[in-house]
Formats: C-alpha cells, structure tokens, sequence
C-alpha cells in the first residue's frame, strides 16, 4: 500500500463531512460467503440460478427457491463479520465529527453485527421475510420456518426481504442510496465489481457531483480508472491502516 496515498486520503477525511461505504459481495467473500461471480462455488454449485435466485423461479416454484435460500441464511448464520467489515465499523468509530453511511449491495447483515450504525441494504436481507405483495407483513426470519407460507394478512405468498433476480431494488432504500451518495464528500468502494446496475451508478454518481472516490479491490475493476485512488489491497489491510493513520492524530 502506497503510504502518500494512504496519508492523503487521512487528510481529506479529517476535512470530510459525509462518508460513503460502498461495500460488494468481494467483502463477504472473506467470511465464507460464496459469490455468484466467482463462478459455480459453494452453493452455487450445480445450482441454476433462474431456478432459485429470480423471483420467476420462486413462483414456479416457491418451495424449491425456498430450500435453497435457507441454506444460504444458514451459512450466513454459521459464519461471521471479517476483519474487513470490523475495520469499517471501526472507522465510524473514529470519525465522531463526520456523518458515516454503509451502502451495502450484500444481504448477510455483516455490517451492522459488526458495529456500524447507519447502514442501507439496497439489496434486501436474508433475515426477514415479507409478503410478496407489499401488503405490509414483515417478520424475522425464523429457522423452523423451513416451508413457504402465505401472508396472514392477505394470503399471498410471504418470500425472503431480499432483491431476486429480475426484481426492482426497494424505492425508498435506494432513493435514500442517492441522496447520501451524492453528498458524500468521500466515497469509497470496496469488494464491488461494478456490474450490477443500478447500485454501480451510485460511485458515478458521488464522483460527478463532486466527491473523492477511494476504489478498494484486489483486482482492477470497470471503475478503476475514474477513481481518484485505486487501492490494490483487500478492505481488512486498508481500512485498518487507515483506521491507524487516523488514530495517531485523533487518539481515541
């Protein structure tokens, strides 16, 4: 890690008073959640995702998408936040004096189990279920609920609060998305491979309207020429390094 780059991007957020943390599923990657993009790992394995990961699939056939993103809540439960989301919540803590947002594309709730406070899920949750038809009906998601189920309040089917494939993203939660990234005064990204629309507009967005944009990944990606640092190393690194650099002017 280049340690001008490293002390620069210290300084501008000393001076910063809106923070944006941009986080993908590169991010959860290190706790043991597989990746779709990573190719057929895991529990995508032999899996079709049209079958249990779209919302299409899930009508056809509701216990079939079910059983399969119970496994998926089941890993999630089983494993943990990593040093990359505990660094980033230590960064909240750090920064008192600046308004902090994780904008998260992952739906494992890591961010908030690891410390931070105001955290938008544009994707959803696998922790909740609610009614397909937006009647109101929310509820945790129970393990011994291993069946789908309809809503008891109006009878259509109650399904995972995530974003399938083929979905829109939830209105207010990514109006909300914007609004915060587009008064960022630092943006960072991490763990995103810039594919998945519309969250991939939201850093584009933040540049163009004037914020410093800190891409964080291993590997280059579609964004990493317009960012205005390009770290080449995995979020726990940096942001612990940051969260140093930062400490030893404002000791905690």
């Amino acid at each position: 890690m280049h340690a001008m780059s490293l002390e620069s991007i210290a300084a501008i957020l000393r001076e910063a008073e809106e923070i944006v943390v941009f986080s993908g599923a590169g991010l959860s990657a290190d706790s043991g959640i597989p990746t779709f993009r990573d190719g057929a790992t895991g529990l995508w394995n032999n899996v079709d995702p049209d079958e249990v990961a779209s919302i299409a699939g899930f009508l056809r056939n509701p216990q079939r998408a079910w059983n399969w993103l119970l496994q998926l809540k089941t890993l999630v439960d089983e494993r943990r936040p990593n040093a990359g989301h505990q660094a980033i919540a230590r960064l909240e803590e750090i920064c008192p004096a600046q308004r902090m947002t994780v904008i998260t594309q992952n739906i494992d709730g890591y961010h908030e189990r690891a410390g931070n406070e105001h955290v938008l899920e544009v994707h959803g949750t696998i922790h909740r279920v609610r009614c397909h038809r937006h009647c109101g009906f929310v509820a945790a998601w129970d393990q011994s609920a291993i069946n789908p189920y309809a809503c008891p309040a109006c009878g259509a089917p109650v399904r995972p609060d995530l974003v399938m494939f083929g979905e829109m993203l939830d209105e207010e939660v990514f109006a909300a998305a914007e609004i915060r990234s587009l008064g960022a005064d630092v943006f960072f990204c991490v763990g995103t491979s810039f594919t998945v629309q519309p969250a991939a507009r939201l850093p584009v967005w933040a540049k163009r309207a004037g914020a410093v944009v800190v891409e964080v990944n291993p590997h280059p990606t579609p964004f990493s020429d317009a960012a205005d640092f390009s770290i080449r190393n995995g979020a726990s690194q940096f942001f612990a390094a940051l969260c140093t650099k930062l400490d030893m002017k404002n000791p905690t």
